[in-house]
């Protein structure tokens, strides 16, 4: 027993030397490295690096955190707790600090989050968000770890993380939380000493659900005729758009027509319920329970998209409009940019993927996908081309990519080209 303990006391030495052998290397290169002398691949090749070093060291934090709080040896360096000691330690808010450990200790009583720390692959914020949606489904944290592997945007691992969360909660449990919700509802305002008004509110998804299709046209609408042009971010044409929602609240138009999506399995409309793997939730929003979005129905501003497996059963819609329906299969289909690890839901655009428009493209479903601007002017502009199609989309760079100054340089020369172009209207 006695040698057993002298062993482990000579491994733990000896894994201490190493770690703080490493450390000086790392505060080495980083002392000497002089960032304008490096190209922007030697950056970028750096950065990954960096980038590895911090997962690794966060995997390593996590796994040996529970044993610090187990024993209670964070008191014996004057600690009061132990979150104080990693804000200390880490350089982060107490706040900060707790969730991490209360990540960590989850981590240690699951076998896969155990593995997946002791290969060092997550985060601190990917060990967060696995380990509160294991504590809602366990069987959900394979696939999330399967998204961590193949390098997910943090983006794509939240919204199956939550997807995961909502399919998890019984119906009742969902009513009792909108109840709660629905409780606690509230909007907030005050006037700030340097002047300007803030303010917040709370309320439920469903509710939100029947304001938020007229205020985000308003917003696109303000930012397509003035953003670029002004360098005013979308929140503030948001703002905007939200003044002009209360003070037309009698139904007059503000000029945009309002719609929003709600997508849902066949199965679990039928059920009632979602489960693992299934999808309810409104577009922009994020998941809500079958219940809640059947409340939906008859709204005007809304329309639905009922989903069979993969196919798209049926869009409803006071249209005949066959474009219409193309659009809403294709939000359906395309939930975020389809460029592998982008995981952005905001802004998207659609996209002559396979035979680009110039060249005759069809505008059809088949031909069509959801691209983020910024990934949309890299295929525009710097000839990155999109292969493979739905599930197993390949994003393939030219043979000498341009910077992104150039990608700007060019977008903005071809905006302008077509500003000449356009005729004015009288």
């Amino acid at each position: 027993m006695v040698a057993s303990a002298s062993r482990n006391e000579v491994k733990t030495g000896t894994d201490l030397a190493e770690l703080k052998q490493a450390l000086r290397v790392i505060r080495r290169v980083v002392q000497r490295t002089e960032p304008a002398q490096l190209s922007g691949a030697q950056a970028m090749a750096l950065a990954s690096c960096f980038g590895e070093i911090e997962r690794v060291s966060a995997s390593g934090m996590a796994r040996v955190s529970p044993r610090i709080i187990e024993t209670g040896a964070y008191a014996t360096g004057g600690h009061a707790s132990a979150p104080d000691w990693l804000s200390t330690v880490t350089g982060s808010s107490a706040g900060a600090a707790k969730g991490r450990l209360v990540a960590a200790e989850r981590a240690a009583a699951v076998p896969e989050l155990r593995q997946a720390l002791k290969d060092g692959l997550l985060s601190a914020p990917e060990l967060s968000v696995v380990a509160t949606a294991g504590a809602a489904d366990p069987a959900a944290i394979p696939t999330l770890l399967e998204l961590v592997e193949e390098r997910a945007s943090h983006q794509e691992l939240c919204a199956s993380a939550d997807a995961a969360k909502a399919a998890a909660r019984q119906r009742e449990d969902e009513r009792a939380r909108r109840a709660r919700v629905h409780a606690g509802r509230h909007l907030r305002w005050h006037q700030c000493e340097g002047g300007g008004i803030r303010g917040e509110f709370f309320c439920d998804e469903v509710d939100w659900a029947k304001v938020s299709p007229r205020l985000e046209a308003g917003a696109k609408a303000r930012w397509k005729a003035a953003g670029a042009e002004k360098g005013e971010s979308f929140e503030a044409h948001r703002l905007d758009a939200f003044i002009d929602v209360l003070a037309h609240a009698r139904g007059q138009d503000v000029g945009a027509r309002p719609h929003c999506l709600v997508l849902v399995d066949a199965e679990a409309l039928r059920r009632g319920t979602t489960r693992t793997g299934e999808v309810c939730e409104i577009d922009g929003i994020g998941p809500v329970p079958v219940e809640a979005a059947v409340e939906l129905l008859g709204q005007g501003a809304l329309q639905f998209v009922i989903r069979e497996g993969t196919d798209i059963k049926t869009v409803t819609s006071s249209s005949r409009d066959l474009a219409q329906k193309t659009a809403m299969a294709l939000i359906a289909r395309d939930r975020v940019c389809v460029v592998p690890g982008c995981g952005k839901r905001l802004g998207l655009q659609g996209d002559h993927c396979s035979i680009d428009y110039k060249d005759g493209g069809p505008t059809t479903y088949e031909n069509l996908a959801r691209l983020c601007p910024s990934h949309h002017a890299m295929k525009t502009y710097a000839k990155w081309s999109l292969s493979g199609g739905p599930g197993k989309w390949k994003w393939t760079p030219p043979s000498k990519p341009p910077s992104a100054g150039a990608i700007s340089r060019a977008r903005r020369v071809a905006t302008a080209k077509a500003a000449r172009n356009t005729p004015r209207q009288t």
